[in-house]
């Protein structure tokens, strides 16, 4: 070789060595310590003007963990920080594992996603037509494109039916678009994911695993995810996040962070191939690296990249699904959410593709992302926020993440213009308070009226009943006393009244609701005292995100006014055991709030 080519090779692998790919600036950029004190100045200032109590990040390139932090505590009043064992619930983000174990499990016995479930679930589990009962795929259900309406939430929330009524309720469900139209966001349907898993894995072994004992065996230990768990499975309090409400405080009425009573959400378990897990920062990294190396061809023995590739493929529009609040002309850059795979979430950023999935479960908000063009994972998860959505924190961060990695000019210009943004994009849930409420004292006269069980085929039972001088109302496991705005009982010739049902269980952080009560017919009915009473036989709940009915069941017009029909022996326990300084929240709509639920009567004929 001459001299010349010589000097030309040396001067090519130099020009060359000044190039860096872009996993190297991912690791050179993030760790730069003045883009982690950037990165740490944001989160900081974020859980100060947010009152986020614990957050963490960890950041995965390919095969390479390469950031993670760790900022205030777990448990406040413990002075329990956060760290990378910290267990934190993780909700939505179980989907992706769900789908991931279902992939491989059908792989095993050489069944595609476009079988009909049909094929695989009892006959009892049925859709509301006959159609789709029979043509409803595994992919159509885990891209939420079978059609039914979204916003069933309320009823494994509030622990109204057990998993097989759930499933069997499915038939009543009403529809929201047209089978496979677009997608509308259903935890229940979702959920069927882990009957079809423990259903096809049978068929290969000795016998039937539950859904949380394949996910174990399949994903999890392969993958050396050791402090994984699941919700329901809970043993060690202090291995996990603290969740965290905002309730007013007595005297000045600002918001304070407040521990909330997980063992309030018992109807987890239910669905819980759709919300159940819970992880660290530290595992979930593992979890990352895995499908980043799938896709990149590197290989993951755990699951292969057909799988990874095929779960996080677009199947449906998502347009009714996600609503980005970092959009174009509000922000300079658009994060934008297009469509819906197997249980992750695609959309681009800055042109680049990436593969995303939020969880919400109160006190407890998280977000995976995976952006596969520049071999970049994004776990983030924090324990409670004065916010009305679960996503718009944890989409900053991740923006200003991926932009430090591209070496872009962050669009987030500062820390406090970061407050400012969510100020004014109005993100602290409105703090309503019953203000005007009195406690009535009803006579047993009064309150039979109202006393008596109210049924609808898909809600199932709301029950009101008396305890002298009280009149209280029971779905699922809430219970509250009735009350009215003047502490006067409502007088059945006024044709109208208004209740708020105050929980009779201080530990409730309840969403207001707006709910009318409808009483309409006059029944003659068989009391205690032999006379015939008038009664009320419409109940309406705006659940569903709509007024719904319930009716009396006709049975207990021939029971006591004081409610003794109520067989409370059947009933469960309340009120839930909670500490002093806890509270047990129901978020509902995506707002969280202090109040009660309201009650409206209206239309009262006693002729």
């Amino acid at each position: 070789m001459d001299k010349l080519s010589v000097g030309f090779l040396i001067l090519f692998c130099l020009g060359r060595s000044d190039e860096s790919t872009p996993q190297e600036s991912a690791k050179y950029r993030l760790n730069d310590s003045s883009n982690i004190r950037l990165l740490d100045s944001l989160v900081e200032r974020l859980m100060d003007c947010r009152q986020i109590p614990g957050l963490v990040i960890a950041v995965v390139d390919g095969n390479s963990e390469i950031l993670r932090r760790e900022y205030g505590y777990a448990n406040i009043r413990r002075s329990r920080p956060m760290t990378e064992h910290t267990r934190h619930c993780v909700a939505s983000l179980t989907k992706s594992f769900s789908s991931a174990l279902l992939g491989k499990l059908l792989n095993d016995i050489g069944v595609t996603w476009d079988v009909p479930v049909s094929k695989i679930l009892p006959k009892s589990i049925r859709f509301p037509d006959d159609y789709v009962t029979e043509h409803v795929t595994i992919g159509d259900i885990l891209s939420h494109r079978t059609g039914i309406e979204s916003s069933f939430d309320e009823l494994w929330f509030f622990d109204v039916h057990n998993q097989t009524e759930l499933y069997r309720r499915i038939q009543l469900m009403p529809y929201g678009n047209t089978f496979r139209s677009e997608a509308h966001y259903n935890n229940i349907v979702y959920s069927l994911s882990g009957p079809i898993a423990e259903i096809v894995a049978e068929a290969t072994q000795e016998r039937r695993l539950s859904w949380e004992d394949l996910l174990e065996t399949y994903i999890l230990r392969p993958l050396g995810m050791s402090n994984t768990s699941f919700y329901h499975r809970r043993t060690e309090a202090e291995m996990f996040a603290t969740p965290y409400g905002h309730v007013p405080d007595a005297e000045d009425l600002q918001p304070r962070p407040t521990e909330l009573n997980i063992d309030m959400e018992r109807g987890v378990e239910t669905i819980a191939p759709s919300i159940a897990l819970c992880t660290t920062s530290s595992d979930i990294a593992l979890w990352m690296k895995c499908l980043l190396s799938a896709l990149a061809d590197d290989g993951c023995e755990t699951i292969s990249r057909e799988i990874v590739s095929s779960v996080t493929a677009t199947q449906t529009l998502a347009n009714r699904m996600f609503h980005s609040r970092i959009q174009r002309p509000f922000t300079p850059v658009s994060m934008d959410v297009h469509g819906y795979g197997l249980g992750w979430f695609t959309g681009t950023y800055r042109e680049r593709r990436f593969l995303m999935h939020y969880g919400s479960i109160p006190g407890s908000y998280s977000m995976q992302i995976l952006v596969p063009e520049t071999d970049l994972g994004v776990f983030i998860a924090y324990n409670g926020a004065l916010q009305t959505d679960p996503y718009t924190i944890n989409s900053m961060i991740f923006t200003y993440i991926l932009d430090l990695v591209l070496d872009n000019t962050p669009w987030i210009t500062s820390p406090g213009y970061a407050c400012n943004f969510l100020n004014s994009s109005d993100l602290s849930p409105p703090i309503l308070r019953p203000e005007n409420s009195v406690r009535a004292n009803f006579t047993a006269h009064h309150a039979a009226p109202y006393v008596g069980t109210f049924s609808h085929p898909l809600l199932g039972d709301v029950r009101v009943r008396y305890e002298e001088p009280r009149l209280l109302i029971r779905y699922g496991c809430f219970e509250g006393e009735l009350v009215g705005e003047t502490g006067v009982p409502p007088s059945p010739s006024s044709g109208s009244a208004k209740f708020l049902a105050l929980p009779t269980d201080e530990t409730w952080l309840l969403l207001l609701y707006s709910v009318k009560v409808t009483f309409s017919s006059h029944v003659s009915s068989s009391s205690s005292s032999s006379s015939n009473r008038s009664v009320f036989t419409r109940l309406a709940l705006p659940l569903l995100e709509q007024d719904m009915e319930f009716s009396r069941i006709e049975d207990d017009l021939n029971d006591d006014a004081t409610g003794k029909h109520l067989d409370d022996d059947d009933e469960k326990a309340f009120p839930l055991q909670c500490p002093p300084d806890c509270v047990t929240l129901v978020r509902c709509q995506g707002v969280t709030v202090l109040s009660a639920l309201v009650f409206v009567v209206t239309s009262l004929d006693f002729s």
